[in-house]
């Protein structure tokens, strides 16, 4: 699961999905690389910022460990109500052109019905050309 604005005018050949690691710098035994199969589309809208999430298929099973855990999804067509406080975390940056985390960062944020504030969280992933960055808007909590 990640951000649609990561895979903006990009293909899956081009990214990697990194389980289970903490620090990036280092090759952790926990650490397992996965290159994508598939990606669902989920009808992003760019301009509003709307639907800002994808599905990505591995391209083999992820192992089940202490730090690679399955996170529950909500029901098909589920719809998130305003108010509702969520997490995310990932290596990304709270600012665009700054460097990406060595360690992961979790925010507690509130999902909001308005169409996104100026307060924008920057995420990121690693390709294999580089870092292709993207942005969600949410509001902190």
């Amino acid at each position: 699961l990640t951000a649609a604005s990561c895979f903006r005018g990009k293909n899956s050949g081009s990214a990697s999905v990194v389980l289970g690691a903490y620090d990036l710098r280092q090759q952790e035994q926990s650490r397992q690389t996965f290159s994508i199969r598939s990606i669902s589309q989920n009808g992003y809208d760019p301009r509003q910022n709307l639907n800002d999430v994808l599905l990505l298929q591995l391209d083999r099973e992820a192992r089940l460990t202490p730090s690679v855990a399955l996170v529950p999804l909500p029901p098909q067509n589920a719809t998130v109500e305003a108010g509702t406080n969520c997490q995310v975390a990932g290596w990304g940056t709270q600012r665009l052109r700054r460097l990406f985390s060595r360690f992961p960062r979790v925010l507690n944020v509130t999902v909001t019905s308005n169409p996104c504030l100026p307060r924008d969280m920057c995420i990121g992933v690693f390709s294999r050309r580089g870092r292709i960055s993207g942005r969600s808007r949410v509001e902190r909590s």
